[in-house]
């Protein structure tokens, strides 16, 4: 794949490089339109989000009542008008090619473990997710933890949580994700997700934590 091959090249070039590196190597664009950005320690990831600066809202004038003070001589009575400040928060939102292109979302890799969103389900206001999980690591594998966020379908994002995917029995070797295995995760239970805002099921994943035994 022209993709593949190019992203291997610019990873084998920083391999190479004995400069003195920035935690964002470079940023780079594929021929599908996807941003990658590659990092320092030699891993790259797309760029799935931006932070945009909401409208603020229209500052009010206040006005102070005039006050007479009395305690100090240098105290003199005040009146003013006062413009309340009124900030814009920053708002983290998907690109436009990551809401078109939902597949770069669902899925992540580390450590040999992979992990995909497959499927929801919905128990009134609850969400329940399943995942599929792949393993090439020579570990046995006990816990999965990924970070989930959550985006509206305008790309917004609704909440950010961090779940536990798998997670073994105690002396149970059976219940460990092996080399070579795929297995399904249970049902997953998520509060806090507008089901109307919701619709394209616009999820990121990051694995956070795995242990082994």
């Amino acid at each position: 794949m022209p993709n593949s091959f190019r992203l291997s090249a610019l990873s084998s070039l920083l391999l190479l490089s004995s400069s003195v590196m920035a935690a964002d190597v470079a940023t780079i664009t594929l021929e599908n339109g996807a941003q990658v950005r590659l990092k320092d320690d030699f891993t790259w990831e797309y760029i799935i989000t931006e932070t945009k600066v909401a409208a603020a809202p229209a500052i009010a004038t206040v006005t102070a009542p005039t006050t007479e003070v009395t305690s100090t001589p240098a105290a003199t009575a005040v009146a003013s008008n006062t413009p309340a400040v009124a900030t814009a928060a920053p708002v983290t939102t998907l690109t436009a090619n990551a809401i078109a292109r939902p597949e770069l979302l669902g899925s992540t890799a580390k450590d040999g473990i992979k992990v995909t969103f497959s499927e929801s389900q919905w128990k009134k206001d609850k969400l329940g997710l399943t995942f599929e999980l792949a393993s090439t690591s020579g570990e046995h594998v006990t816990l999965v933890e990924v970070e989930a966020s959550f985006f509206a379908d305008d790309g917004t994002l609704l909440k950010t949580e961090k779940l536990e995917v798998w997670e073994a029995i105690f002396r149970m070797p059976e219940t460990y994700l092996r080399k070579g295995e795929q297995r399904k995760s249970p049902v997953i239970w998520v509060e806090g997700v507008d089901k109307n805002r919701w619709q394209k099921q616009l999820i990121n994943l990051k694995i956070t934590e795995i242990n082994s035994r």
